[in-house]
């Protein structure tokens, strides 16, 4: 009986294999006979295959490439592809199989490692006109230009704030007064969670603990010291316990992490979350999608150590598209993808990604909205881009440090062992990233 049972599920396996050979195969032949397969009319022009992951500014980014295919008179034609969670097999396997897209967004260190990523020099760009801290370098090789950003606020329900007793047009300004407010919006609305935050992936990290702290030291959100040239998360010992502290009061609501971005929204639109700590892509679906019926405050979030000139930072440092070194090799085809590159990163193309009031582009000269709603989620003059930051080249557990700062929210763990283990785990990493992978910290320390 046991026997069979190991043959059986053995034979599942080889078919299971089998069965993924043959997609493979049919997927590599899908893009390299691309060429031969086009239709007529694209058969004289340039093609340049652009990959992205799928995102809210999705349709406008299509509407936008349709436009330029139409336009254009270089006789370039763009094949855009958006993919969801497969978007790393996807380009790691087409990529493998020589068959890969000629420009795509970023997805992993491996690919500057094997060479399969082109300089923007020697793309021929003019990053002349580009603000320095908006272009991506791994060591001293410009990987990309950001597209758009993203960055936190705090916003609270104006209506709920009036009835518990507090004047909505006088926000928190410390974290101590955000504990007072609580106390009170709980008393007078036991069913309404007085504060909440996202902390789901790792992004929401950077937004909810790395964002309150940088002002500890020179520290960006992923609590790299950038003079230093080494992490430091003792920074977030102040945001942690706050934190803890209102966990304990019962102020946040007790399955906090297991919340989306996407459900905190909706239990903000329904008047069940009183403070949030929002991103910028909210206002797009408070604007659009979620059109909120009651007044809303919205300021920069509190800072636990606040200065005279209190820094903030954007938090999306992977949004940025890169060039295959493939696609430049012949003259004809390194011309258009470099077309191709200008267009989605000229002031006209982000000026409507602007409007849409779901992204934040960088490459824009004024960040402001005509008619605009919520027009305070664009006050972004005390941000800045993380220049120096390497944490986006490292081999990371991003799970295992988000568990440890819930840990120490809950109680389960003290703050200062979560933040021990946390210094630990990121010196590790930066160990295997130097003697495994040959990487040099150098060129990420702010001179």
């Amino acid at each position: 009986m046991k026997n069979k049972k190991v043959i059986f599920y053995t034979g599942l396996v080889i078919l299971f294999l089998l069965a993924s050979s043959i997609y493979r195969i049919k997927f590599y032949k899908s893009y390299a006979s691309d060429e031969a397969t086009l239709p007529p009319e694209l058969k004289d022009k340039t093609i340049v295959r652009l990959w992205a992951k799928k995102s809210v500014i999705s349709p406008t980014r299509s509407y936008q490439i349709d436009k330029f295919n139409i336009e254009n008179k270089d006789n370039i034609h763009i094949i855009f592809e958006e993919y969801k969670e497969d978007y790393y097999n996807a380009l790691r396997t087409t990529l493998a199989a020589g068959h890969g897209a000629d420009l795509f967004e970023y997805g992993y260190s491996t690919l500057m490692k094997n060479n399969q990523i082109a300089d923007l020099n020697s793309l021929g760009m003019n990053l002349e006109n580009i603000d320095k801290s908006n272009v991506v370098y791994y060591k001293d090789m410009a990987l990309g230009i950001k597209l758009f950003e993203n960055s936190g606020k705090l916003i609270w329900n104006k209506e709920i704030f009036k009835k518990a007793g507090i004047d909505p047009n006088k926000p928190p300004t410390t974290w101590e007064e955000v504990t007072d407010y609580a106390l009170k919006i709980k008393k007078a609305f036991p069913e309404v969670t007085p504060f909440a935050f996202p902390i789901k992936e790792y992004e929401d990290m950077k937004i909810s603990i790395g964002e309150p702290s940088v002002n500890n030291g020179s520290l960006y959100t992923t609590f790299w010291d950038y003079k230093k040239g080494e992490y430091n998360f003792n920074g977030a010992k102040d945001i942690l316990s706050v934190y803890n502290k209102l966990y304990d009061s019962g102020f946040i609501d007790e399955e906090f992490d297991k919340k989306s971005k996407n459900q905190l929204r909706g239990e903000f639109y329904r008047g069940e979350i009183a403070m949030m700590i929002s991103t910028f892509e909210d206002k797009g679906y408070f604007s659009n999608i979620l059109p909120l019926s009651f007044d809303i405050g919205i300021k920069d979030i509190i800072q636990t150590n606040k200065g005279e000139k209190n820094k903030y930072y954007y938090t999306t440092n992977s949004n940025f598209l890169v060039v295959n070194s493939e696609a430049i090799k012949e003259n004809k085809k390194r011309e258009a993808v470099k077309k191709v590159y200008e267009f989605l990163v000229n002031e006209d193309a982000n000026r409507e990604i602007l409007e849409t009031r779901y992204a934040m582009p960088l490459n824009l000269k004024s960040k402001e909205v005509k008619n605009d709603i919520y027009k305070e989620y664009n006050n972004l003059e005390k941000y800045y881009s993380e220049s120096y930051d390497p944490t986006l080249f490292l081999s990371r557990n991003s799970r295992a440090e988000i568990n440890l700062v819930l840990e120490a929210i809950r109680g389960n763990k003290t703050v200062d062992a979560a933040i021990e283990e946390l210094n630990k785990q990121y010196k590790n990493y930066c160990k295997f990233a130097v003697e495994k992978e040959g990487f040099d910290f150098k060129y990420y320390i702010e001179k």
